[in-house]
Protein backbone atom coordinates (compact mmCIF):
# COMPACT_ATOMS: atom_id res chain seq x y z
CA UNK A 1 0.00 0.00 0.00
CA UNK A 2 1.43 3.30 -0.94
CA UNK A 3 1.21 6.62 0.82
CA UNK A 4 -1.65 7.87 -1.25
CA UNK A 5 -3.78 4.77 -0.50
CA UNK A 6 -3.12 5.18 3.22
CA UNK A 7 -4.31 8.80 3.12
CA UNK A 8 -7.43 7.77 1.22
CA UNK A 9 -8.09 4.98 3.75
CA UNK A 10 -7.55 7.41 6.62
CA UNK A 11 -9.93 9.96 5.06
CA UNK A 12 -12.49 7.21 4.46
CA UNK A 13 -12.31 6.09 8.11
CA UNK A 14 -12.67 9.72 9.32
CA UNK A 15 -15.66 10.19 7.05
CA UNK A 16 -17.19 6.93 8.32
CA UNK A 17 -16.72 8.08 11.96
CA UNK A 18 -18.37 11.42 11.16
CA UNK A 19 -21.35 9.62 9.63
CA UNK A 20 -21.66 7.32 12.67
CA UNK A 21 -21.49 10.29 15.06
CA UNK A 22 -24.07 12.20 13.00
CA UNK A 23 -26.40 9.16 12.95
CA UNK A 24 -25.95 8.66 16.70
CA UNK A 25 -26.74 12.34 17.45
CA UNK A 26 -29.78 12.21 15.13
CA UNK A 27 -31.15 9.14 16.96
CA UNK A 28 -30.61 10.80 20.36
CA UNK A 29 -32.43 13.95 19.19
CA UNK A 30 -35.37 11.82 18.01
CA UNK A 31 -35.57 9.97 21.33
CA UNK A 32 -35.41 13.20 23.34
CA UNK A 33 -38.06 14.90 21.19
CA UNK A 34 -40.43 11.90 21.49
CA UNK A 35 -39.96 11.82 25.26
CA UNK A 36 -40.66 15.58 25.52
CA UNK A 37 -43.78 15.11 23.40
CA UNK A 38 -44.92 12.29 25.70
CA UNK A 39 -44.36 14.43 28.81
CA UNK A 40 -46.19 17.34 27.17
CA UNK A 41 -49.28 15.26 26.32
CA UNK A 42 -49.37 13.82 29.87
CA UNK A 43 -49.05 17.32 31.34
CA UNK A 44 -51.75 18.71 29.09
CA UNK A 45 -54.07 15.80 29.90
CA UNK A 46 -53.50 16.16 33.64
CA UNK A 47 -54.15 19.92 33.50
CA UNK A 48 -57.41 19.26 31.60
CA UNK A 49 -58.37 16.66 34.20
CA UNK A 50 -57.72 19.18 36.97
CA UNK A 51 -59.84 21.83 35.20
CA UNK A 52 -62.65 19.32 34.63
CA UNK A 53 -62.56 18.15 38.24
CA UNK A 54 -62.71 21.76 39.45
CA UNK A 55 -65.70 22.46 37.19
CA UNK A 56 -67.43 19.24 38.31
CA UNK A 57 -66.73 20.08 41.94
CA UNK A 58 -68.24 23.56 41.57
CA UNK A 59 -71.28 22.06 39.81
CA UNK A 60 -71.82 19.58 42.64
CA UNK A 61 -71.40 22.35 45.20
CA UNK A 62 -74.09 24.41 43.49
CA UNK A 63 -76.37 21.38 43.22
CA UNK A 64 -75.77 20.48 46.87
CA UNK A 65 -76.59 24.03 47.91
CA UNK A 66 -79.95 23.73 46.17
CA UNK A 67 -80.91 20.49 47.88
CA UNK A 68 -81.81 21.85 51.30
CA UNK A 69 -85.07 23.77 51.33
CA UNK A 70 -84.59 25.42 54.68
CA UNK A 71 -81.28 27.01 53.72
CA UNK A 72 -82.63 28.36 50.45
CA UNK A 73 -85.74 29.86 52.08
CA UNK A 74 -83.63 31.49 54.79
CA UNK A 75 -81.15 32.75 52.17
CA UNK A 76 -83.98 34.26 50.16
CA UNK A 77 -85.36 36.02 53.22
CA UNK A 78 -81.89 37.24 54.29
CA UNK A 79 -81.04 38.54 50.81
CA UNK A 80 -84.33 40.36 50.51
CA UNK A 81 -84.04 41.86 54.00
CA UNK A 82 -80.51 43.10 53.22
CA UNK A 83 -81.66 44.65 49.96
CA UNK A 84 -84.52 46.36 51.82
CA UNK A 85 -82.11 47.90 54.31
CA UNK A 86 -79.93 49.23 51.49
CA UNK A 87 -82.87 50.64 49.55
CA UNK A 88 -84.87 52.75 51.99
CA UNK A 89 -87.27 53.99 49.32
CA UNK A 90 -90.40 51.92 49.20
CA UNK A 91 -89.65 49.90 52.34
CA UNK A 92 -93.27 49.03 52.96
CA UNK A 93 -93.79 47.75 49.41
CA UNK A 94 -90.70 45.58 49.56
CA UNK A 95 -91.66 44.13 52.94
CA UNK A 96 -95.04 43.20 51.55
CA UNK A 97 -93.29 41.58 48.59
CA UNK A 98 -91.10 39.54 50.93
CA UNK A 99 -94.10 38.39 52.92
CA UNK A 100 -96.05 37.45 49.82
CA UNK A 101 -93.05 35.66 48.31
CA UNK A 102 -92.38 33.67 51.47
CA UNK A 103 -96.10 32.90 51.85
CA UNK A 104 -96.22 31.69 48.24
CA UNK A 105 -93.12 29.59 48.77
CA UNK A 106 -94.55 28.09 51.95
CA UNK A 107 -97.82 27.34 50.15
CA UNK A 108 -95.90 25.71 47.31
CA UNK A 109 -93.88 23.65 49.81
CA UNK A 110 -97.06 22.59 51.62
CA UNK A 111 -98.71 21.62 48.33
CA UNK A 112 -95.63 19.71 47.23
CA UNK A 113 -95.25 17.86 50.53
CA UNK A 114 -98.94 16.94 50.70
CA UNK A 115 -99.05 15.74 47.13
CA UNK A 116 -95.83 13.75 47.53
CA UNK A 117 -96.91 12.21 50.82
CA UNK A 118 -100.32 11.25 49.43
CA UNK A 119 -99.16 9.93 46.09
CA UNK A 120 -95.52 9.06 46.87
CA UNK A 121 -94.58 10.85 43.65
CA UNK A 122 -91.69 13.14 42.83
CA UNK A 123 -91.92 16.90 43.04
CA UNK A 124 -94.16 18.18 40.22
CA UNK A 125 -93.36 21.87 40.49
CA UNK A 126 -92.63 23.57 37.22
CA UNK A 127 -89.02 24.13 36.36
CA UNK A 128 -88.03 27.83 36.47
CA UNK A 129 -86.87 29.56 33.32
CA UNK A 130 -83.17 29.77 32.55
CA UNK A 131 -81.87 33.31 32.89
CA UNK A 132 -78.94 35.27 31.44
CA UNK A 133 -77.14 37.96 33.42
CA UNK A 134 -75.32 40.01 30.77
CA UNK A 135 -72.75 42.74 31.24
CA UNK A 136 -74.74 44.86 28.79
CA UNK A 137 -77.59 44.82 31.35
CA UNK A 138 -75.36 46.49 33.94
CA UNK A 139 -73.80 43.48 35.66
CA UNK A 140 -70.05 43.46 36.28
CA UNK A 141 -67.40 40.78 36.65
CA UNK A 142 -67.45 41.47 40.39
CA UNK A 143 -71.16 40.89 40.99
CA UNK A 144 -72.49 38.69 38.16
CA UNK A 145 -71.41 35.39 39.74
CA UNK A 146 -72.98 36.18 43.10
CA UNK A 147 -76.22 37.41 41.50
CA UNK A 148 -76.47 34.31 39.30
CA UNK A 149 -75.86 32.03 42.29
CA UNK A 150 -78.46 33.90 44.33
CA UNK A 151 -80.98 33.45 41.51
CA UNK A 152 -80.15 29.74 41.32
CA UNK A 153 -80.49 29.34 45.08
CA UNK A 154 -83.81 31.18 45.15
CA UNK A 155 -85.51 28.19 43.49
CA UNK A 156 -85.66 24.67 44.82
CA UNK A 157 -84.26 23.10 41.67
CA UNK A 158 -80.85 21.80 40.80
CA UNK A 159 -78.96 23.71 38.16
CA UNK A 160 -75.71 25.43 37.34
CA UNK A 161 -74.19 28.83 36.60
CA UNK A 162 -72.27 28.87 33.33
CA UNK A 163 -70.19 31.73 31.93
CA UNK A 164 -71.33 33.01 28.53
CA UNK A 165 -68.68 33.70 25.89
CA UNK A 166 -68.89 34.93 22.32
CA UNK A 167 -67.10 33.31 19.36
CA UNK A 168 -63.88 35.16 20.16
CA UNK A 169 -63.80 33.97 23.79
CA UNK A 170 -64.88 37.30 25.30
CA UNK A 171 -67.09 36.93 28.38
CA UNK A 172 -70.58 38.34 27.94
CA UNK A 173 -72.07 37.41 31.32
CA UNK A 174 -73.42 34.42 33.25
CA UNK A 175 -76.26 32.00 32.47
CA UNK A 176 -78.30 30.07 35.04
CA UNK A 177 -79.51 26.73 33.70
CA UNK A 178 -82.01 24.56 35.56
CA UNK A 179 -82.10 20.80 35.02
Amino acid sequence: MNEQDEKILELYLKDLRKKKIFLFIFIIILIVSFSFYGFYTKYKQSSNDIDNSIQEESKTNIINENITKEETVSNIENNKVESNIENQNGIDEQQEEIKSDTNEEKKNEIQVTTSSSNNNEKNTKEKPKNKDFLFTDGYTMDNVTQIAQDYLKSYDFSGECVPIKDNEGVYLGMRVIFY
